[in-house]
Order: structure tokens, then sequence, then C-alpha cells
């Protein structure tokens, strides 16, 4: 995934869910890019720049459905350069906004009440 600099702010929850979950990886399958954390599919979201040159992705999200009413966040990984970008203009960060990406589909799903975020103690958006 990435490196940030800037993720021991959020070292225990990054140990609880590779505790919990086991670690991510990337899967190549022809174009398709996917991410399996210890022995599930998760579902993912990757962010891209258009305006950059580079192809790579810049951020991602790897989610599961827990239980009928929960969905947890996994995995966040964001580029360093996009973690607060234009935050003068008020914009969100990326790891903001994929969190919020997250929320929408999980709004749309019939019985799920709430999202459990591990990387943060007792971070639970309620729906």
């Amino acid at each position: 995934m990435f490196f940030n600099p800037s993720q021991f702010r959020v070292r225990e929850g990054i140990i609880n869910s590779l505790e919990k979950f086991g670690h991510p990886r990337l899967e190549e399958s022809g174009d398709n890019l996917a991410v399996r954390v210890g022995t599930s599919d998760a579902q993912t979201l990757f962010v891209y720049d258009a305006d950059s040159r580079n192809q790579d992705p810049i951020g991602m999200v790897a989610f599961l459905r827990t239980s009928p009413s929960e969905i947890a966040i996994m995995h966040l990984a964001v580029r360093e350069e996009y973690a607060l970008q234009n935050r003068k203009q008020g914009d969100l960060g990326l790891g903001i906004v994929l969190i919020e990406k997250v929320k929408e589909i999980a709004a749309r799903i019939v019985g799920v009440k709430k999202i459990i975020f591990f990387y943060r103690q007792n971070a639970v958006i309620q729906l």
C-alpha cells in the first residue's frame, strides 16, 4: 500500500486491525486490482489523480461487512501529499473523503446501521 510518515498517530489501530483481519495484500488479475485481507476478499475503493501523469493509485480503503448490521473499515491508505490537500481552502483530506464514500455505500445496504473504523479506537459511525 503506502507508507505515510504520519501513520504513527494511528499505530495502535493499525495493529488492532492487522490482528483482527490479517495483512492486506494487493492482487492483480489482468487489468483488475483487488485487495485481500487475511482470508477475506475485501471491498475496495481506489483513488487516482486524473491530473497526474503517474497512473498509480493515490489512496485506497478496504472494508468488509462483518455482521448484518455492521461494516468494518479495515485498512485506509493515502499518499502523504494527498492526506490534507488544500486544507486552507476547506477541502477535506483524502482519508476523510474515502471514509465518507464508504458511509454512502453503507447507507444503501439494507440492514447496515454502523461503520467501525479500526484505526481509531472506539470510532463508530452511526448511519
